[in-house]
């Protein structure tokens, strides 16, 4: 009697995930960092989904679970910031925060509005000792669609997207609709977990035309396609050129290097184009932030050999 029971049990459990439902839309985000350590994770949409974890998708709450060594990446609901001068390894140009979050998980199903003015963003915690990270996007024909159109993938804290960033490392969105590889050289938003591991955050939205327009993206996509930079990667000077279709007299240039120096600052533009000569500085990673009117129209990384 005992070993029927025992075997019941044991299909129950098993039918249980092995139908578990597919959503009605699904797709994977692929990461890999510089020593060539992998993890996935999934994202989707469907009608019937909560914002908690809803097993019927094969979701799992993972959270208390450490990350694995060297390179993990979760799906979290929330976080939230304390004062980064109040906890360890802080500095100007990263912003740390504590895990506020009630799961973390390798699925997620969503069920978003995509003609709501408000935005929900995804919280996704990257455990990793080799940076860069490259984030790979499956099925990315998917955000062709009006309802997905502004879907994007940043390292940009929310709450300033996309006209206040929080720090010098903020880095342009990708939209999925555009490209399916984008490259993040450093995550600045980051929190200390309770083994003692430091988690980097990255932010992901479905966004639809119609948010993309509430939100003001749109007011920004159109000035980064006016303005050229070369080279890219670079030996002495760069070339900065701006369309005419932008007014110079409101433009400020500045660089900033990998330890968040700003060694050159330009706001009087005489033409359309500038040179940029670092010439005298050391090989390495720079930052440019090209500002409007005090708004960022433009973040470019500049890698000198």
């Amino acid at each position: 009697m005992k070993t029927k029971i025992f075997l019941t049990l044991i299909i129950a459990v098993s039918m249980q995930f092995s139908f578990a439902q597919n959503p009605e839309f699904k797709f994977y985000l692929a990461f890999e960092d510089s020593a060539g350590n992998k993890d996935t994770i999934w994202l989707g949409y469907d009608s019937s989904a909560t914002l908690g974890i809803d097993t019927l998708f094969g979701e799992e709450n993972i959270k208390g679970i450490p990350f694995n060594e060297p390179f993990e990446v979760r799906i979290s609901n929330d976080w939230f910031f304390m004062p980064y001068d109040t906890l360890p390894n802080a500095s100007d140009t990263f912003s740390y925060c504590s895990d506020g979050s009630l799961y973390h998980t390798k699925t997620q199903i969503y069920n978003f509005n995509p003609y709501s003015s408000g935005i929900s963003q995804i919280y996704i915690n990257i455990l990793c000792k080799n940076f860069p990270i490259t984030v790979r996007c499956g099925n990315s024909y998917n955000f062709l669609s009006d309802s997905l159109y502004g879907t994007l993938l940043t390292n940009w804290f929310p709450g300033g997207w996309f006209d206040s960033p929080g720090t010098m490392y903020d880095q342009w969105p990708t939209f999925l609709r555009e490209t399916d590889t984008t490259i993040f050289n450093v995550l600045p938003y980051r929190y200390i977990d309770a083994n003692n591991d430091t988690i980097s955050l990255l932010f992901f939205a479905f966004l639809s035309k119609e948010q993309w327009n509430i939100i003001g993206i749109d007011q920004f996509i159109p000035q980064t396609k006016l303005i050229d930079i070369f080279p890219n990667p670079f030996k002495d000077k760069i070339i900065i050129t701006l369309s005419s279709d932008i007014n110079i007299s409101e433009i400020n240039l500045m660089v900033y290097n990998s330890i968040g120096q700003k060694i050159l600052y330009n706001s009087n533009l005489k033409n359309n184009q500038l040179i940029i000569d670092l010439a005298d500085e050391p090989n390495g990673l720079y930052y440019l932030i090209i500002r409007d009117n005090n708004k960022i129209i433009r973040t470019e990384k500049l890698i000198k050999f």
